[in-house]
């Protein structure tokens, strides 16, 4: 074969397949000094330690203190460069070149994740995957790796805040030292102000027990679920949630649970059951790269196939459930916020399942301690992506999404939804306003401003609120409303507010 075309098919091959991660905080003050952290991986997403390629920042957005030029040093994959200022207005955003690449069309350019400028920021935002699946789960082994490389590859190679190991419980228990080996990992790793871990688990249920959920702790020295029975150790045993629950609340550890993969066909949660704590589950893990489980009819289906039952998120909010918009990977190979396609077995043909995009968590706390994460995650302050740090807000008044305000005068006549919005190196969007579970309004938008401005839209719903309240429903029998949005780019990506609720009397 000629030489000269495999080394420009190799060259392509690595170019389209490497990434280079450009990462700011999301919300900074204006004046506030911050630091960009950058990050190579190669094709087979593992850190690409020789790197060639000088960086040139241009066409940046609100920020001061950039060089002109930077190079990753010889042997190293990340870096950082310091003392950099959000001046805004509005928006910062970092824009680099790539130089030397041979792309026939000219240097390609990589975007940084874009960031609100404040003049006094009322919180600040941070990302996380919480349901990465290590070699603990004794699930698709030849490919999970340790539970330690899961921390070190959020952290310094994906550049996340946050993230939990949530192996299965029948992993878990194959042998002794495991759980106490996650609880000292999520102990070590867990450092306020850098980064924050859960200790977690996901324990699986059969359909009509459950189906398959993570638990999540505030503490790293919980006791994980166990119960003295055959078929724990099985893929969906016949247990119950609320036998989880149950041992769970005695223990008197302080803990969560997020439902995930509803819609997934074969394995999955109804909510034409019974079952539902919303003290206990206050999110729901709407997409994963399973897909997602937000309505039957995604654009985005379940891998494997979807089911037929009231098994999504807007069957849970017609039910009366509160749950807030939340997204992990459910990855199997131990690369928490990566783009990969790895479910495949050695040196075979890949299968059609799972989606690339893994999916990331967004929450709004004042701080990046495990503490102020949990407790913003109970108060449903969270939203959910397939993998882009876009930057979402919807309000009603003075209300957020995830919380729930009373009927008044003037809502029980009409109401008034705010969307504002930064997306992640994208051009145009449609943005859809989902009420009591179906689709009620679409606006799309395009052009720049929609990665280097923030960008508002409102919805006016003016329908009488005795018309459209949901009434009598299983989990909220009184009558209420519900609004999310969902918000779909160009490029595919998705991003899911968690809802507000309007609740009458």
């Amino acid at each position: 074969m000629d030489r000269h075309l495999v080394e420009e098919a190799r060259r392509v091959a690595r170019m389209t397949g490497s990434r280079l991660r450009l990462r700011i905080p999301s919300i900074l003050g204006t004046g506030e000094l911050f630091s960009l952290r950058l990050s190579i991986t190669g094709p087979d997403c593992l850190p690409d330690d020789n790197f060639p390629h000088a960086l040139l920042f241009e066409g940046s957005v609100g920020v001061e203190g950039l060089p002109p030029r930077f190079c990753f040093e010889p042997g190293k994959s990340t870096a950082e460069i310091q003392g950099l200022r959000a001046v805004g207005p509005d928006v910062a955003l970092i824009r680099c070149r790539v130089v030397g690449t041979g792309k026939i069309d000219g240097d390609p350019y990589v975007l940084s994740n874009p960031a609100w400028v404040f003049d006094s920021p009322a919180c600040r935002l941070f990302w996380g995957d919480i349901h990465v699946h290590t070699r603990y789960s004794n699930c698709s082994a030849w490919r999970c790796l340790d539970p330690e490389w899961c921390y070190l590859y959020a952290r310094d190679i994906t550049l996340l805040d946050f993230a939990a190991a949530a192996d299965h419980l029948r992993g878990i228990a194959a042998e002794p030292h495991r759980w106490p080996r996650l609880q000292r990992l999520a102990r070590v790793f867990n450092e306020p102000g850098r980064f924050a871990t859960f200790l977690a688990f996901e324990s699986s249920h059969a359909h009509g027990y459950g189906g398959d959920n993570n638990v999540y702790f505030l503490d790293d020295d919980a006791p994980h679920f166990w119960l003295d029975r055959e078929d724990m150790t099985a893929i969906s045993p016949k247990i119950h949630l609320r036998e989880l629950w149950r041992q769970l609340d005695a223990s008197g550890t302080p803990y969560l649970t997020i439902p995930h993969h509803t819609g997934r066909s074969g394995k999955f949660r109804t909510w034409d059951d019974d079952c539902y704590e919303q003290e206990k589950e206050p999110l729901f893990e709407i997409y994963s790269s399973w897909g997602s489980s937000e309505t039957r009819w995604s654009r985005i289906p379940i891998s494997g196939g979807n089911n037929d039952a009231p098994s999504y998120f807007v069957d849970a909010l017609k039910a009366g459930a509160r749950f807030g918009a939340i997204a992990s990977s459910d990855d199997h190979a131990t690369l928490p916020g990566e783009v990969h396609q790895h479910r495949i077995a050695p040196f075979r043909l890949p299968s059609l399942v799972s989606a690339p995009h893994q999916g990331l968590a967004a929450i709004r706390a004042p701080e990046l301690s495990r503490e102020s994460l949990f407790a913003a995650m109970r108060r449903r302050q969270t939203y959910a992506t397939t993998l882009a740090m876009s930057l979402v807000e919807m309000r009603i008044g003075d209300a957020l999404m995830g919380e729930e305000i009373p009927l008044d005068e003037p809502l029980r006549r009409s109401r008034e939804v705010r969307v504002r919005f930064t997306l992640h190196d994208a051009f145009s969007a449609r943005v859809t306003l989902v009420r009591n579970g179906e689709e009620y309004a679409t606006q799309t938008v395009a052009g720049r401003e929609l990665s280097e401005g923030i960008n508002e839209i409102t919805f006016v719903d003016s329908e009488p609120f005795a018309r459209i309240a949901l009434k009598n429903a299983r989990f909220h029998p009184e009558p209420f409303v519900v609004y999310y949005v969902r918000i779909e780019d160009n490029h595919g990506f998705h991003q899911w507010t968690s809802p507000i609720w309007i609740d009458g009397k």
